[in-house]
């Protein structure tokens, strides 16, 4: 029997990160990362695997959306990110279908094999933490069977994803002339990336428009899970979409 996990839990799993303590104000704008891989559980998946090389790799990805990585100091900020062990754990943001128990109650509901990354990013100078967050990703493309190459890529994406969502989400202000994700064409793209948007209530109901504003004239939510295929989007208000 295959189920489909719960996506909208995945989502708020997400949302639910732990946010920064600093202040935008407190803090000084990225001007130059060091992005660097740990060496930690890099032998798991059978054959040695260069941190280095891998940091090139995503560094390179992440410069595709107009962050500033250069190869070379000084540095204003520190990048980097941490393999965990694959484990059984809660499936992953996006789409999966298992095969096995379909009961809620079951051990192994929404279970999964899941390859845990931790991505940091710190000030170059005090190495104070400013946000940390961790990602999780299916590990089924790690099997002993597949090729060297292609884990080696599909590590490299899973890299690049997790620390697109630290820069991104970073209690930092941006640097000026920083081009918006939605004018331009990065060549490399996430696995998947969660975007939250607010939808102020005069957009999302008032005169004229011939839809009720929302209660309160709260602002509803917006998160729209980017995957590889055509974005999943969910509406929260009052409506209850």
């Amino acid at each position: 029997m295959y189920r489909m996990a719960g996506l909208a839990l995945a989502a708020a799993a997400w949302l639910a990160a732990p946010t920064p303590a600093l202040a935008v104000d407190a803090v000084k704008p990225l001007q130059a990362v060091a992005f660097s891989v740990a060496d930690d559980n890099l032998r798991q998946f059978g054959f040695a695997l260069e941190s280095a090389a891998l940091a090139d790799r995503v560094r390179a990805n992440l410069a595709e959306w107009e962050f500033p990585l250069p190869g070379q100091g000084p540095f204003s900020h520190a990048l980097q990110a941490k393999l965990g062990k694959v484990a059984r754990r809660e499936t992953p943001v996006g789409f999966s279908f298992s095969s096995g128990n379909s009961d809620p109650r079951a051990a192994e509901f929404q279970k999964a094999d899941v390859l845990p990354i931790t991505c940091t990013l710190r000030d170059a100078g005090n190495q104070a933490v400013l946000i940390e967050r961790e990602s999780t990703f299916s590990a089924h493309a790690f099997g002993k069977d597949v090729a060297q190459s292609y884990v080696t890529d599909k590590l490299v994406d899973q890299i690049s994803t997790a620390c697109l969502d630290v820069l991104e989400h970073a209690p930092l202000p941006k640097t000026e002339g920083r081009v918006k994700t939605a004018l331009f064409k990065p060549k490399w793209m996430p696995d998947v990336r969660v975007e939250v948007r607010e939808i102020p209530a005069a957009a999302s109901g008032g005169e004229g428009s011939g839809t009720p504003a929302a209660i309160g004239d709260e602002p509803k939510k917006e998160v729209i899970i980017h995957n590889q295929g055509n974005p999943v989007i969910f509406t929260f208000g009052h409506e209850r979409k």
